[in-house]
Order: C-alpha cells, then sequence, then structure tokens
C-alpha cells in the first residue's frame, strides 16, 4: 500500500474536521467544531509549532496526522507530541498508523527533537498495543488538563 503524506491545506478542513468529529467520538471526547477549525488553521500557518498531515492512499484520503511542539526541561528542551492520528476504518490494519508514527519521528529528528510523547484513551486497546511495539511506554504518571 503505497502511503503518501501531505501537508494539509485550508482546502482539506472539511474532511479533516469530518475525521475529527469521527475521533473524538470514537474517544467519548466533546468535538467543538469552530474550535477544531480555528486550531487545525493555526497549526497549517504555524509550522514552528507543529505540522497537520493528510494521509493519502491511491489518492483517497484515509486519516490524518497531528504533531505538535513542546519544550520540557525533563526532556532535554524540545519535544514532539503526536496529538492527534487517526485512520479510516477502510484503511486500518494495513500499517497506516506505523507509518503515520515513523513519519512524525522523522520530521522530529530533523527538528533535532530527540522525544516523542502522545496519548491515548484507556479503552483504546488496539492503538495501545500499536504505540507499544513501536516503542512508546507508559511513565507512570496522569496527564491532565485545565482549561483556562
Amino acid at each position: 500500500m503505497g502511503i503518501q503524506f501531505r501537508d494539509a491545506s485550508a482546502a482539506d478542513v472539511g474532511e479533516l474536521l469530518a475525521m475529527m468529529r469521527e475521533l473524538y467520538e470514537h474517544d467519548g471526547v466533546p468535538f467543538d467544531e469552530a474550535r477544531s477549525r480555528s486550531g487545525s488553521l493555526e497549526l497549517m500557518n504555524s509550522p514552528e509549532q507543529g505540522r497537520l498531515w493528510v494521509m493519502e492512499v491511491s489518492g483517497m484520503v484515509a486519516g490524518y496526522c497531528v504533531l505538535t511542539y513542546g519544550f520540557s526541561i525533563e526532556y532535554h528542551g524540545r519535544h514532539g507530541f503526536i496529538d492527534e492520528l487517526f485512520v479510516r476504518e477502510d484503511f486500518r490494519g494495513c500499517g497506516m498508523g506505523t507509518a503515520a508514527v515513523e513519519h512524525a519521528t522523522a520530521a522530529c529528528r530533523e527538528q533535532g527533537v530527540k522525544v516523542i510523547l502522545l496519548e491515548v484513551a484507556f479503552e483504546n486497546e488496539r492503538a495501545h498495543a500499536l504505540y507499544s511495539r513501536l516503542g512508546f511506554a507508559e511513565h507512570g504518571r496522569r496527564l491532565m488538563s485545565r482549561g483556562i
């Protein structure tokens, strides 16, 4: 399967939002279309903050991947964070998730980033198994958030 990654553009927003809605519903996360649209466009226009890629197979959109950058003393500087990774159901089990993680890893290496973080819903055993196979490990802490 020939997987192509390309930077998302404003023309992709409608299709991205549909996939985001599906991902959020799957993970039981509230979906706010306006915020997702705004955040996607902001990231597309700010490559220093991260990347948003569309994944295609034979010209069909198969999923997307969002990589953002942060900074941590613990991780010795800048780190990557796979913020969202979604593969449409028809393309699951074909190596798309692995390809997306490897693509994000290569982008991080180009930026001098040494650590990649991600989060996965407790109920998403399939994704957890994939990330474990790819060398990700739980770090014994809880990711917490608070709106401001």
